[in-house]
């Protein structure tokens, strides 16, 4: 039987593989203290402070630009286990047109409807005076009677509508 030639590689200089995504690396240290890098760079918080447990998820929406970009996650907490996950960024949605229908003026103003939300979606109305569940149809109901613009955000599809009353 013939002998089968063994390939041997040399051990030459080679060049990094780039990175294809940020890798988040967060440090969770005593007492609930996170230290955090992002592709080997420290990433800081304001001056004289310090990241706690409570700004995991403020920290990840500064580095991915509010889930603009995707990271790779890496967590290592105190006990030494690693957690890894990719964040993904969000695809922005195109909201649903605004109804231009004017009511007379001597009926009581209807609630209006803004669409274009994920079903069972939480949204955010700014000035933020509450927070609405969309049906299962992506959609909220809003009351007119609340004044000027409102600022409606979807807080998972990051849909954003500015809807102003008839």
């Amino acid at each position: 039987m013939p002998k089968i030639p063994v390939l041997r590689h040399r051990h030459a200089e080679t060049e990094a593989v780039p990175v294809v995504l940020p890798h988040v690396v967060i440090v969770v240290t005593e007492p609930d203290t996170l230290t955090v890098t992002v592709d080997g760079t420290p990433h800081l918080p304001p001056d004289g402070q310090s990241w706690g447990r409570s700004d995991f998820g403020a920290v990840l929406d500064e580095i991915t630009g509010h889930r603009s970009i995707s990271v790779r996650i890496e967590v290592i907490e105190t006990d030494g286990s690693h957690f890894t996950d990719i964040i993904g960024a969000h695809r922005p949605r195109k909201p649903a047109p605004l109804s231009d229908t004017i009511e007379p003026a001597d009926e009581q103003p209807q609630p209006s409807q803004v669409g274009g939300f994920l079903p069972g979606e939480t949204v955010a109305l700014a000035p933020v005076t509450t927070h609405l569940t969309a049906d299962n149809t992506g959609t909220i109901n809003l009351d007119p009677g609340s004044g000027g613009p409102v600022l409606v955000f979807g807080m998972s599809s990051g849909t954003t509508v500015m809807w102003e009353p008839a």
